[in-house]
C-alpha cells in the first residue's frame, strides 16, 4: 500500500503538480486549448468566474486561524497546489516550442493512475491467489508433514527471528486443527441444532442491515444539517464553526470505529470458524465504510447540483469551486483518520496494557489487554486507500497524504503488535486470509472508480476554477487535443474508437477469456489424472515386490505391534543364592527350580500362521544366529542380569540368511 501510493504521487507529481510550479501559464486561451470547431468549449464568462471565486477566498492571517485552515484545508490552503481549483485552465510554457496541455494532461494522469492501481492490484491478487490455490490443493495430512519436516527456513541465523517463524508455523498448525475440529463437531449437529444456528444467523444480518440503513440516513442527515447551519450561521464563532464542518467527517469517523465493535460482538453468536469470522467481518465492515462514502457523496452531490444556480458561473450558494469542495471533505477525512489512529493506541490501547501489567485489582485482570484485531488493520488500510482513490481527482496531492499515513501507520501497528495489544485468542490462517485481503481490495477500487468516472464525463466543472473551467465535461479535454492532429491520425483515432471496433475487441477479449479457463480446467483434469497414476505406481511396486517373494519362496511375514519386553521372573535373594549353590555343587535342586528349568528347556513352539495381507506390511526376511543359541544341558536364569545380557548379544551377533546344509541356492529370475 505504501509502495502503490508512492507510485500514484509520483505520477500526479510530475504530470500534474510540476508543470504550472515550474513554469507559466499563457495569458489567453489558444486553439490548443479550445480547439478546433470542438462542441462544449465556451470561454464566455470565464474570466468573471474566476475573478468572484478569487475574491471569496479571504481567509485571515492569525495564527489559530492559519492552524485551523490547515486542518480543514480551507483559506489560505485553497490558494496551494493541494487542490483542484488552484490549477490553471491554459497552456504551460516549457519553452519557446513546447508547450504543456495542462487540461489534458490532468485527465491522462488521472486514467493513469487508475490504470496503474488496476495492473499493480491485479498483479499481487494473482500471486496471492496461486499461493492460496497451490496451498488448497494440499491435503490437511501432507500440510501437517510438510510443515513439521519442510516448514523450516535454515537461512534464518537470527534467534527472534527464529521464535517468530517457529511461531507462524506453531499458529498454522492449530488453525489447522481448529478448523478440523470445527468442521467435526458441525458434522454431529443435529436437526434441531442447525435450525437454531440458521434461525441466530438470520436474525443478526437483519440487524446488521438495519444497523448500516440508520447508519446512512445518520450521515445524510448530519450533513444536510451542516450545510444549512453554516449557510444561515456563517457568523457563529470560530470553534463552532470549526466543530461544524467537521461534524460530518467526526460522524464517519465514530460510526467506523464504534459499529465494527457492535459486529465483533454479534459474530460471535453466529459460529463460524474463526477464518471465516475474519472474512465476514471484514465484508461487513467494508460495506459500512463503502456505504458512508457513498452516502456522504450522494449528499455532496445534491449540494452541488442544486436548482438555484446562478446564472453566470452556474454554482449553488457560497460553493463557487465544487471539486475544491469534495476535496476539502476527503482531506478532513484523511486528516481525521490519521489522528483517531494515534488517538485509539495511545489513549486506548496502551493504558489498557499498562493498567492489566501494573495494577493486580481484579477488574483489571478480568478486562486485559486489547486484542491486536487482523480485520480491523486491513480495513483501516483499506479505508484509507478509498478516500485516496475517492479523492485524488478533486486533491491532486491526495496520493501524497495517503503515503504518509500508511508509512505512519505500518510502525504504529508494529508498536501495537509489540508492545499495547496480545495475540488474538483464535487462530486464524493468515496465508488464505491474505488472499481475500486482495479481493476486497480490488472490489473497493472498481467502487471507488465510478463516482470518479461520472465526475469527469457527466458533471458539467466549475466556471471559476480548475483546469477544466471552459469544457461541458471533463472528457471535452480529449477531444480538443485530438481535433488539432493530423487528418491521418484523427481518422485512426476515430476507426479505433468507434463502436464495432470496441465490440470486436470486447469479443476477441471474452473468446480469450473463455480459451484460458478452458485451457486451464484441461490442465486440472490432468493434475487428478496425473495424481491417480502416481497412486497406480505406488500400488504396482508393491505387487513386484509380492511377485519377487512368491518367487524367491521366503515367507512374507506381517509386522508384528511393538510391545514391551515381558518383565523377567522376580526371584527373592534366598532362591537365587540357592539356585546358585545347586549349579556350583551338583546339589539336586528342589521341585520348584526343576519345573522352572524344564520350562526353559522346552522347545520353542512354531511361529503362528503368517498374514497374506502383503498390502499392509512390508516383507520381513526371516534370519537366525547361531551364536544365540542357548549352550546345552545348563539351565538359563531369568534373572534381569541375565535377560539384559542375552539382548546385547542377540544385538552384537551377525545376521546370517537361513540356508540349509547340502542345499543349493534356486535360479533366479531377477539380476539382484
Amino acid at each position: 500500500m505504501f509502495f502503490l501510493n508512492l507510485y500514484l504521487f509520483l505520477i500526479m507529481f510530475w504530470f500534474v503538480v510540476f508543470p504550472p510550479i515550474a513554469f507559466n501559464a499563457e495569458s489567453t486561451y489558444t486553439t490548443d486549448v479550445t480547439g478546433t470547431s470542438v462542441s462544449g468549449v465556451s470561454t464566455t464568462n470565464t474570466a468573471t468566474c474566476t475573478s468572484e471565486y478569487d475574491t471569496s477566498l479571504v481567509y485571515s492571517t492569525s495564527g489559530a486561524r492559519v492552524v485551523q485552515d490547515f486542518i480543514q484545508g480551507t483559506g489560505w490552503m485553497e490558494k496551494t497546489a493541494l487542490f483542484y481549483g488552484w490549477y490553471p485552465a491554459k497552456e504551460i510554457n516549457i519553452t519557446s516550442s513546447n508547450e504543456y496541455l495542462m487540461p489534458f494532461a490532468y485527465f491522462m494522469a488521472v486514467l493513469g493512475v487508475l490504470f496503474f492501481s488496476l495492473v499493480r492490484m491485479a498483479r499481487f491478487t494473482i500471486r496471492s491467489f496461486k499461493e492460496n490455490l497451490a496451498q488448497d490443493n494440499q491435503k490437511d495430512k501432507v500440510d501437517y508433514c510438510n510443515k513439521v519436516f519442510g516448514g523450516w527456513d535454515y537461512a534464518l541465523d537470527d534467534e527472534n527471528t527464529g521464535h517468530g517463524k517457529k511461531n507462524s508455523i506453531y499458529n498454522d498448525i492449530i488453525a489447522n486443527l481448529d478448523h478440523q475440529k470445527y468442521v467435526l463437531t458441525r458434522s454431529e449437529w443435529s436437526t434441531g441444532q442447525k435450525c437454531k444456528t440458521y434461525t441466530i444467523r438470520v436474525v443478526i444480518n437483519i440487524l446488521i442491515l438495519a444497523i448500516l440503513g440508520g447508519a446512512g440516513y445518520l450521515i445524510y442527515y448530519v450533513n444536510t444539517w451542516a450545510t444549512d447551519y453554516l449557510a444561515t450561521e456563517a457568523s457563529s464563532g470560530s470553534v463552532v464553526i470549526l466543530l461544524v464542518e467537521f461534524l460530518p467527517s467526526l460522524t464517519i469517523t465514530i460510526l467506523n470505529v464504534v459499529i465494527p465493535l457492535l459486529f465483533e460482538v454479534l459474530v460471535k453468536a453466529e459460529d463460524y470458524t474463526a477464518e471465516f469470522v475474519i472474512k465476514i467481518t471484514l465484508v461487513r465492515t467494508v460495506f459500512l465504510k463503502l456505504a458512508s462514502l457513498t452516502v456522504l457523496m450522494i449528499s455532496l452531490y445534491i449540494q452541488i447540483s442544486c436548482s438555484t444556480k446562478t446564472a453566470n458561473c452556474n454554482v449553488c450558494s457560497t460553493i463557487y469551486c465544487w471539486e475544491t469542495y469534495v476535496g476539502q471533505t476527503l482531506y478532513k477525512l484523511v486528516v481525521l483518520d490519521f489522528l483517531v489512529h494515534i488517538i485509539v493506541i495511545f489513549c486506548y490501547e496502551l493504558p489498557r496494557k499498562l493498567c492489566t501489567t501494573k495494577c493486580s485489582c481484579g477488574v483489571c485482570a478480568k478486562v486485559g489487554p486489547a486484542e491486536f484485531d487482523i480485520a480491523k488493520s486491513v480495513l483501516d488500510l483499506v479505508y484509507t486507500q478509498a478516500l485516496c482513490w475517492i479523492g485524488f481527482l478533486y486533491c491532486p496531492l491526495l496520493p501524497a497524504l495517503a503515503m504518509i499515513s500508511t508509512f505512519t501507520q505500518f510502525y504504529l501497528k508494529l508498536f501495537s503488535a509489540l508492545y499495547t495489544t496480545v495475540p488474538p485468542e483464535k487462530p486464524y490462517k493468515a496465508s488464505k486470509s491474505n488472499n481475500f485481503f486482495m479481493i476486497v481490495l480490488m472490489i473497493t477500487f472498481f467502487l471507488c472508480c465510478f463516482p470518479v468516472g461520472y465526475s469527469m464525463v457527466k458533471i458539467t466543472p466549475s466556471k471559476g476554477c480548475g483546469p477544466f473551467r471552459i469544457y461541458s465535461d471533463m472528457s471535452v479535454s480529449v477531444d480538443t487535443t485530438i481535433s488539432n492532429f493530423p487528418d491521418g491520425l484523427k481518422t485512426a483515432i476515430d476507426i479505433l474508437t468507434s463502436t464495432s471496433m470496441i465490440v470486436s475487441i470486447l469479443t476477441i477479449l471474452c473468446l480469450t477469456i473463455y480459451y484460458l479457463y478452458v485451457r486451464g480446467k484441461a490442465h486440472n483434469e490432468r493434475a487428478e489424472v496425473m495424481k491417480e497414476q502416481l497412486v497406480m505406481e505406488g500400488k504396482d511396486k508393491q505387487f513386484l515386490l509380492a511377485k519377487m517373494h512368491d518367487i524367491t519362496g521366503e515367507p512374507r511375514q506381517k509386522p508384528k505391534k511393538h510391545q514391551p519386553p515381558p518383565p523377567p521372573t522376580v526371584n527373592t535373594v534366598n532362591e537365587a543364592e540357592d539356585a546358585k549353590h545347586f549349579i556350583q555343587d551338583d546339589v539336586p535342586p528342589p521341585p520348584a527350580y526343576e519345573e522352572k528349568v524344564t520350562e526353559e528347556k522346552q522347545p520353542t513352539p512354531p511361529p503362528p500362521e503368517v498374514d497374506d495381507d502383503w498390502d499392509e506390511a512390508p516383507i520381513i526376511l526371516a534370519v537366525t544366529s547361531p551364536q544365540t543359541q542357548p549352550t546345552p544341558n545348563r539351565p538359563k536364569s531369568s534373572s534381569p542380569e541375565h535377560f539384559e545380557m542375552k539382548k546385547r548379544k542377540s544385538k552384537k551377533s551377525k545376521v546370517t540368511p537361513r540356508v540349509e546344509k547340502n542345499e543349493q541356492p534356486t535360479n533366479m529370475p531377477f539380476d539382484f
